[in-house]
């Protein structure tokens, strides 16, 4: 049986609209299925740019934040020097004295300090002529140890500055002392980290003084020993 040529180009026109009235129909629901993922990933991008100037805001607050850091560290540091050196030079005329055995100052240690000065290094032409005048003296705030134990050391605020730096020399030329049979020292007074810089040179210390003829000395505020 033979189909006319009429017959197949309306058989073809139908099928054109057919398969194009499905490409629409098949466009259309993909539009509808694909709209939604473009606003997400509008909304996402929209989220991220918001993000980026977020991070870029908190960069800029970050970098400001240590900039200002470092200056409050350097502010810092420079005000504990400060503070440490107002500290020690309060403490200019102070002497702390070790080895004094408990109880012997019997309620008046000022006098009782200033009596066993004079009496340590009172002796020759160029030993002390007098006690010493003093401010206060007391022993350092801590519990007294049992017996046996160390003894507290004296704190000792000694009026005028030039006598405490003589009984420093004299207790250096002095060499050993000794009170009631016991061996004390007498040191300057200073704070507790400048104490802690000038152990660091203990060592160096030790080593100068095996040296024959080495003298040093490690004067505030320096606290590394300087030859002389």
């Amino acid at each position: 049986m033979m189909i006319d040529t009429d017959t197949l180009e309306t058989f073809r026109d139908i099928v054109k609209e057919v398969i194009k009235a499905e490409n629409d129909a098949l466009r259309e629901e993909i539009n509808r299925a694909v709209s939604p993922i473009h606003q997400m990933l509008e909304d996402c991008h929209d989220k991220l740019r918001n993000h980026e100037h977020e991070l870029t805001a908190l960069d800029t607050r970050m970098l400001a934040m240590e900039a200002n850091c470092k200056e409050m560290s350097n502010r810092y540091e420079k005000l504990q020097l400060k503070i440490d050196d107002l500290e020690n030079r309060g403490r200019r005329c102070n002497l702390r004295i070790l080895g004094v055995p408990e109880g012997l100052e019997q309620g008046n240690p000022s006098g009782f300090i200033a009596e066993l000065l004079y009496r340590v290094l009172g002796d020759g032409p160029n030993g002390l002529e007098k006690p010493p005048v003093l401010d206060r003296a007391h022993r350092t705030a801590t519990r007294a140890a049992a017996d046996g134990g160390r003894p507290r050391p004296f704190i000792v605020c000694v009026h005028h500055y030039q006598e405490k730096e003589r009984i420093q020399r004299l207790a250096r030329e002095k060499g050993r002392l000794e009170f009631h049979g016991k061996q004390i020292l007498i040191f300057p007074d200073y704070s507790a980290d400048l104490t802690r810089r000038r152990a660091a040179f203990n060592e160096v210390k030790v080593s100068l003084r095996q040296q024959e003829g080495v003298r040093y000395r490690a004067p505030l505020p320096c606290s590394t020993p300087c030859l002389l």
